[in-house]
């Protein structure tokens, strides 16, 4: 596959070289164009307290594929395959006013298609009160009817350990007299892999300490087929339907600990354990049905989703030791369904718009879990969670005095979990407020953003499972279907002048979810890890500032932020109870620059920095460095085909260690992970038409707790 895009590259390169010279007037004056659009506004703005940045036109527009762009983006960082808003974690993100499903659409959305991105660090009332950020995209309108296809072909080379992770991707679309048909098949294979050393010490009436490597390998194909249909019926009316189909081609897990183990210093055991899973799926289907209109001066966005998937494992675990060898078998499964329904209607009111609707998700998941150890009890349990909401949200404009608005979402969730193998059941209804309220002004040059807003943060479906799972002989893991919601307050602030953006924040965590590690008193010598939440609260406070200058052929987009929370621990031990710090601050330092040429060339020197620090309990106690190089050339007369050549993390710096002090156990997790790769990649696009998809989705929060 490497060897197959370098030689289109090169060929592709030679014979489209002449008819790109030929053309360079007409690209002087389109450049030429850009600038004048560029100086028109700056890149990013506050826009009703949310931070608006232009695309289009900016270097950004040619970045690669939506995840690449949406990590530069001031107020963003993480990865590709998982953009964070900085200080509030993964966000929610709309594209053209859908909700996005599969993660997938990271890599099959080009940066060239998007026209601007609005980061919401604080949402209103509209939102599930778990999210903590929204991102908004907006894609570039592209004129005329007709068909459309583009296609991508792309792969990463392991330079480490020389695997490949290849991708490839066929879409169309054809539109004509108000009708938008569109549809696409995606290929993934996905080979991750993850190489840690662990040390685990253990404090009874002994002291176990647990020492050794630990590998873990993932590798699975999938396909996602895409159609749908959009029906512009008029101006103020449109509906349309969307489906998902993920094609599941199977997936192999594996898990290799290879650990001495000691008694009150004294070596006792080598412990030698590896674990293999086999992974089916039935097809998944995510389906959105929408309607999106105008009666009078009444607004109405109305979408319904249905989703089903499920998971079936098999585990086959052989450890071998000085003590015994042993052999464990070991199978899982999970079978969920989900309905949601979201209605929003908006009105004009006085000098302001009043907006108010409903949300409702009904979802069940069925978890089973067998092992042939007689010491752990197998599970057949039903979790069903159903959530009704009502929201109202009115934003007014007092001109040169500014823009405010306020909201109020109500939340009424009804839990049960019923385990019919162990008796077990719980029956938790809740009813809860989440106000929320904002204010922004332009003071001069500055402009200014206040926002205010109670959050919660519900405990996956996996987290509430009491299934206790066989990890080794030494250690189990299981959830807690007794976890309390967490309640966060949040007050932030934005700032804008010019290419400048100042975000600060503070927050305060009551109930937060954690894991915490008990004594089995089954087994005595073995540990459990299980989710609890801290009986503490957590207060955090944040600052991010962003830089967004550009001087010629460079640009560059820069963001140093810091973060810090505000805990200590009292844990106990066969020594006594001793206070634990919590408090080292975690420091942020992201700086890409980009250098446009001529002649279709660009290159990308990236880097992002991440410091040691506290999140919760847990504490990193190195630095994590990301540097990657990218070389891009478009090519043929409408720029058409894109090549484009990365090395991404140079320096091999992209690792993690993770430390916990809890009392009776501590534990240190070195991490190491192989992102040392050179990424290549070939995107060709034939009349590119945006899609007039208006379906918003329903329930995503319960979509994204069922997956985990």
């Amino acid at each position: 596959m490497t060897a197959l895009v370098i030689a289109m590259f090169w060929a592709m390169t030679v014979q489209a070289q002449e008819s790109q010279d030929s053309i360079e007037s007409v690209n002087k004056l389109v450049a030429l164009q850009e600038v004048v659009i560029k100086g028109g506004l700056p890149n990013t703005r506050l826009k009703a307290g949310a931070m608006v940045t232009r695309i289009e036109g900016t270097p950004l527009a040619q970045s690669g594929t939506l995840g690449e762009m949406l990590i530069k983006v001031p107020g963003m960082t993480g990865s590709d395959e998982a953009p964070e808003v900085l200080g509030k974690g993964s966000p929610l993100i709309y594209i053209n006013g859908r909700k996005m499903r599969d993660a997938s659409e990271l890599k099959r959305l080009r940066s060239e298609d998007i026209r601007d991105v609005e980061v919401i660090n604080n949402p209103g009332a509209q939102y599930d009160a778990q999210v903590r950020a929204v991102v908004r995209i907006r894609t570039r309108k592209q004129q005329g009817d007709g068909l459309s296809l583009d296609f991508t072909a792309a792969n990463e080379h392991d330079l480490c350990y020389n695997f490949e992770r290849p991708q490839l991707k066929l879409g169309a679309n054809y539109r004509q007299n108000g009708v938008d048909v569109f549809a696409s098949v995606y290929y993934f294979h996905q080979d991750y892999r993850q190489y840690s050393t662990i040390e685990d010490i253990t404090r009874t009436s002994k002291v176990f300490r647990q020492y050794g490597p630990y590998t873990m390998t993932w590798e699975n194909d999938q396909q996602t087929y895409t159609a749908g249909l959009n029906w512009q019926l008029s101006d103020n009316h449109s509906v349309g339907v969307r489906a998902d189909l993920t094609h599941y081609l199977g997936g192999k897990n594996q898990v290799i600990y290879d650990e001495d183990v000691f008694e009150n210093d004294a070596l006792i055991d080598h412990l030698y354990s590896h674990q293999t899973s086999d992974e089916t799926k039935p097809l998944g289907l995510l389906t959105n049905t929408y309607y999106n209109g105008k009666v009078g001066r009444l607004g109405i966005d109305f979408n319904f989703d249905y989703m089903r998937g499920g998971t079936d494992t098999d585990r086959e675990n052989v450890e071998q030791s000085r003590v015994a060898d042993d052999f464990i078998r070991s199978k899982s499964g999970t079978d969920s369904r989900l309905y949601a329904t979201k209605l929003v209607l908006s009105h004009p009111l006085w000098k302001g718009t009043l907006e108010a609707g409903t949300e409702m998700t009904f979802a069940l998941r069925h978890n089973t879990y067998w092992i042939d150890k007689i010491t752990i009890a197998n599970t057949d349990a039903d979790i069903t969670e159903n959530n009704i909401t009502a929201f109202a949200e009115y934003g007014c404009a007092f001109g040169q005095y500014g823009n405010a608005s306020i909201g109020l979402r109500y939340e009424h969730t009804l839990y049960d979990y019923d385990d019919a193998m162990n008796q077990d059941f719980l029956h938790r209804s809740m009813d809860e407020w989440f106000p929320t309220a904002s204010y922004s002004i332009a003071l001069g040059k500055v402009q200014a953003a206040l926002s205010y807003s109670i959050k919660t943060e519900r405990p996956s479906f996996f987290a509430m499972n009491d299934a206790v799972t066989y990890i080794s002989r030494y250690t189990l893991q299981a959830g807690n279907s007794q976890l309390l919601n967490e309640r966060l307050r949040e007050l932030t602030l934005n700032l804008s002048y010019r290419w400048l953006t100042l975000t600060a924040s503070y927050e305060r965590t009551k109930n937060a979810i954690t894991q915490w590690t008990f004594i089995d008193t089954d087994q005595p010598d073995a540990t459990l890890v299980k989710h609890v939440n801290l009986d503490k609260p957590i207060n955090t406070v944040s600052a991010y500032l962003a830089l967004t200058p550009s001087v010629g052929i460079w640009s560059l987009n820069a963001t140093a932020g810091i973060e810090k929370q505000d805990l200590y621990l009292d844990v106990t031990s066969p020594q006594g109870t001793y206070r634990v710090s919590c408090e080292k601050p975690r420091y942020t330092l992201n700086a890409f620059n980009t250098f446009t040429l001529k002649h279709g060339w660009r290159f990308d020197v990236n880097l992002m920095y991440r410091s040691s620090g506290y999140t919760y309990n847990f504490y990193n106690d190195t630095y994590n460095l990301r540097l990657g190089l990218v070389a891009q050339k478009s090519l043929l007369r409408d720029r058409s085909l894109t090549l484009r050549c990365a090395v991404l993390d140079c320096l091999q710096r992209n690792r993690v260690n993770e430390s916990s002090d809890l009392g009776y156990n501590q534990f240190r997790q070195c991490n190491r992970f192989s992102t040392h790769k050179l990424f290549l990649s070939l995107v060709y696009r034939l009349n590119a038409t945006r899609s007039k998809y208006k379906g918003t989705g329903a329930g995503k929060e319960a979509q994204a707790r069922m997956s985990t």
